[in-house]
């Protein structure tokens, strides 16, 4: 999730604040922060399993329906654009992170989930009439995460764009009450990609946004480097040692399709066979890094944030 502040003096206090850790990214996990968890002044949560990509690539669709405030045609130069920007990324050791990702097509559906039976889409939608969710006001973005419990595997990953009532820009030079749509998107693929809020102000994996500006859109080194830590090839997946003893597995060939194929329409999982999925709580300073999936093949519920 991505928000925005308008405190200039915030933002200056965060700085003076930044970590002092080797890396300042940090991997989403399998479990939950409390609402006023801060990675800037505590360091990456890390509690739980790493998430991460099996597949060598993955892909995502764009709902048809789009937004009555950004045409079709920019919605796809910057959503591709924003993707492709992370896994073309040269790593700090050489070479570019180990993962591949496609836009396979558009989709009619523009209900987000995961289908534990049935073909799938990773769908990215625009919320033009209402916010689903609390804070309308600040919140620019949301990813939800689907994955196995038991070893950090993304099953699915969708992401919702907050198109209501707001100036979203679509230009090289963003007004200065405007939201740059690249720099939203381009925060919201790194948690798609497994990467939570970082712990640097300047890193584009920080949780705000100031609006006016287009910083998010460019990637910093440590951006980069997290995105290598998950993928360092295209044959390794790092993972937690409990999955692995020496935290890495094998990746799967490359296949775009999403898991049980692809759909451009909403099918309804059984009712006895959904994910369950529960939010990962965010603070002031700390937005979320995605709805995540709490349970494998549990009672279908949700509860958003």
């Amino acid at each position: 999730m991505l928000r925005f502040f308008a405190a200039v003096t915030a933002g200056a206090a965060l700085v003076l604040a930044s970590s002092g850790t080797a890396h300042a990214y940090c991997r989403t996990t399998t479990v939950g922060v409390a609402a006023n968890y801060n990675p800037q002044n505590s360091g990456c949560f890390t509690e739980g399993l790493l998430l991460f990509w099996k597949n060598a690539c993955v892909s995502y669709s764009i709902a048809e329906e789009g937004s009555r405030n950004v045409s079709s045609d920019d919605a796809k130069r910057i959503i591709d654009a924003a993707f492709a920007t992370w896994p073309d990324q040269t790593c700090t050791g050489g070479g570019s992170p180990g993962i591949a990702v496609t836009n396979i097509g558009n989709a009619t559906c523009t209900t987000i989930g995961y289908n534990p039976d049935s073909p799938n889409q990773n769908l990215i939608v625009f919320r033009d009439d209402r916010w689903p969710y609390n804070d309308a006001f600040s919140t620019l973005g949301l990813t939800t995460v689907t994955f196995n419990a038991e070893t950090g595997e993304i099953f699915d990953a969708d992401l919702e764009l907050n198109s209501s009532q707001r100036n979203l820009s679509t230009t090289d030079a963003v007004p200065a009450n405007g939201f740059d749509l690249a720099s939203v998107v381009t925060h919201e693929a790194g948690h798609f990609y497994g990467l939570a809020h970082a712990t640097d102000p300047r890193s584009t994996m920080f949780a705000s946004y100031k609006p006016g500006s287009t910083a998010l859109r460019t990637l910093q080194q440590d951006d980069a480097d997290g995105l290598c830590a998950i993928y360092p090839d295209t044959k390794t997946r790092i993972v937690s040692p409990s999955v692995s003893p020496t935290e890495a597995i094998a990746a799967d060939a490359c296949n775009p399709q999403p898991r049980h194929g692809f759909t451009a329409l909403c099918v309804e999982p059984k009712e006895e066979e959904g994910c369950a999925v529960a939010p990962r709580a965010s603070g002031n300073l700390s937005a979320v890094a995605g709805v995540l999936g709490a349970g494998l093949l549990a009672a279908r519920r949700k509860r958003r944030r």
